[in-house]
């Protein structure tokens, strides 16, 4: 179903950037409030209480593609959850339940995209038992597979031939090894020339190798027909390093040929990354941050330390490099506890030594060492931080990654957001990003994606955006809702309606619109264009202190120039050029003005 209103009212508000970002200052008591993990498995919730009564009143140009009342999509990092096709066509899944309170209904949703538009809205799971922590991924040439669990000692493997279509084939194929009563959080993944290959890690509980929940890999080579490799703890992740892992604290790097990785991080086991050259035959491990208390037994009094809060993401470019996003955490007695007002979401990349832990320890050294990638930002209305519930992550985390076929990154987090609280009054999470383009030193300014009018009142939650991009689009679903927090997360919080919703975010929204080039001085201006966005001529001014040579250049999102005005040498004062957009196809352009050596460059739309 799709939302509608003026087109007219979204030029006005549309979204915005936060001029000279500073993190927001969170007060020391919502610092300090301390919480215990809660890794949500396949336990009923009989928690219930009337939903929160405000009205909805978003009325964006968002797709809603499902609801629920159940309320989690992860414990921490996310699962593959929408995938896109290369003819365009889309895929989505989430946790689904309607029936509360023991949500005896709950499983997998799931909504398909024909490339124009999303299904009907499901109304009952995919899977024919109770399961959750569903994986969509395509299978077998054209078909797609979702695995999730129902906390047995198999994974649920549904099926079918052709995606979009068609009725689902469920077996339950991998089996738990010896001492492992079920298997918990899987993360599942396909490659190969058919995508006949899956690999699937997840917890197993029990005990094995004196693990209490160790990670398991499972390997098909023929579409889940046989499992050659069932059960496997990977080198250096047993027993003599790690005593057990957290739901969810792990997720997978989209593969690249035979190229796999993964990457993990928690309270009780270091941040990592795990990547194999043979399709899983072997595998190597990198540190990304070390944690000095992974064998500590349960309730033994630590310290306060660092480490990450188990919501993790990565991605590998074209050079082989892996990018890692992470949420921050302080953690208290040995991960049991945790303190949900930690903020800062933390950058690595496999060129980089571990990260030292006293730097990401003090969040002013990690803003001053350029390692937060995201923060809760202050914002010119000098509004602070009210209250929050927890998610049982930092106030800035459920990291995702996307990068195209130029190396150009782009990020979105879950991020704590200032200004208009709810009744309760809990500050609402909107889905905040940035980019790192390839030729650019510099990370982009966060934005906002929901700030403005639309999204007023609003809580968006558990971003998932699919690995590739569509006309220069990220495809992302998001759970929104006008309750801020998870009741499954957070019992404080009343039971209420969630949507999933979909939207398209263009990679253009990325770059602010009048960002001038740092190395101009302050006696040259170089307006905006106007009108902008363009439909056919434009003009900007060029404000000159003193005789120059003006060259100007209009280059395209891949830094193709297509036009060249050299101007020679003009005289001071202000001069008016012109652009003939009617020679440009849509999309989005920047005419850099070259004065005297010295660039200014903005950005202009051309529709």
């Amino acid at each position: 179903m799709k939302r509608t209103l003026l087109f007219t009212i979204m030029l006005v508000f549309g979204f915005s950037v936060m001029a000279q970002q500073k993190p927001a200052k969170i007060c020391k008591s919502l610092q300090r409030k301390i919480a215990t993990t809660n890794k949500i498995s396949d336990i009923p919730n009989t928690f219930s209480q009337p939903g929160n009564v405000l009205v909805n009143s978003k009325a964006a140009l968002d797709d809603i593609i499902g609801a629920s009342k159940y309320d989690m999509q992860s414990n921490a990092s996310m699962m593959s959850r929408l995938y896109l096709w290369p003819d365009g066509t889309l895929a989505g899944t989430w946790t689904m339940g309607l029936e509360e309170t023991t949500y005896p209904d709950r499983g997998s949703g799931y909504n398909y995209n024909n490339g124009s538009a999303w299904d009907p809205a499901p109304e009952a799971r995919l899977e024919t038992t109770r399961t959750g922590w569903p994986n969509i991924n395509p299978w077998m040439g054209t078909g797609e597979c979702n695995v999730s669990h129902n906390s047995t000692t198999s994974l649920v493997l549904n099926t079918r031939p052709v995606k979009g279509t068609g009725n689902w084939t469920q077996t339950l194929p991998m089996t738990s090894p010896s001492g492992i009563t079920s298997l918990v959080w899987p993360r599942a993944i396909t490659n190969g020339s058919n995508f006949q290959n899956i690999h699937i890690i997840t917890v197993g509980q029990g005990n094995l190798g004196g693990q209490t929940a160790p990670l398991l890999y499972y390997r098909s080579l023929n579409g889940g027909s046989t499992w050659d490799k069932m059960g496997i703890v990977l080198p250096q992740l047993d027993g003599t390093n790690y005593k057990a892992f957290g739901g969810d604290d792990y997720a997978w790097v989209e593969p690249h040929g035979d190229t796999l990785a993964f990457v993990a991080c928690g309270g009780s086991i270091d941040a990592f990354l795990m990547y194999s050259y043979d399709n899983g035959n072997t595998w190597t491990k990198t540190i990304i941050m070390p944690n000095g208390y992974t064998h500590i037994p349960a309730g033994t009094a630590t310290p306060d330390y660092i480490g990450g809060d188990g919501c993790i993401a990565g991605a590998m470019d074209k050079n082989g490099v892996f990018h890692v996003a992470f949420g921050r955490m302080t953690w208290a007695n040995t991960g049991n506890n945790y303190y949900p007002g930690t903020d800062g979401l933390i950058y690595w990349n496999s060129t980089q030594p571990a990260l030292d832990t006293l730097i990401v320890a003090d969040f002013d050294s990690c803003y001053a060492h350029n390692l937060l990638l995201g923060y809760v930002v202050e914002n010119s209305s000098g509004d602070t931080i009210i209250d929050f519930p927890t998610y049982g992550v930092s106030v800035s985390s459920f990291p995702q990654i996307t990068i195209d076929e130029y190396n150009n990154i782009y990020f979105l987090w879950q991020g704590l957001t200032v200004g208009n609280p709810s009744p309760d009054p809990y500050n609402y999470c909107h889905i905040w990003g940035r980019a790192w383009f390839h030729d650019n030193a510099e990370w982009t300014e966060m934005i906002d994606f929901n700030t403005g009018l639309f999204y007023m009142f609003m809580e968006f939650a558990y971003p998932a955006v699919a690995k590739k991009l569509k006309n220069n689009k990220l495809q992302l679903i998001t759970q929104t809702s006008s309750q801020p927090g998870s009741n499954i997360k957070d019992a404080t919080i009343p039971v209420h309606d969630v949507n999933i919703e979909y939207r398209e975010i263009p990679t253009a929204d990325f770059i602010p619109v009048g960002i001038a080039d740092k190395t101009v001085t302050s006696e040259i201006a170089v307006s905006q264009n106007y009108p902008n966005p363009v439909k056919g001529a434009t003009c900007f001014n060029v404000n000159l202190e003193k005789v120059a040579n003006v060259i100007v250049d209009v280059t395209n999102m891949m830094g193709q120039k297509i036009m060249s005005m050299d101007k020679g040498l003009v005289n001071a004062g202000l001069q008016t050029y012109s652009i003939d957009g009617s020679q440009l196809t849509a999309g989005v352009y920047f005419y850099t003005v070259k004065i005297n050596g010295e660039s200014f460059t903005r950005k202009m739309i051309v529709e």
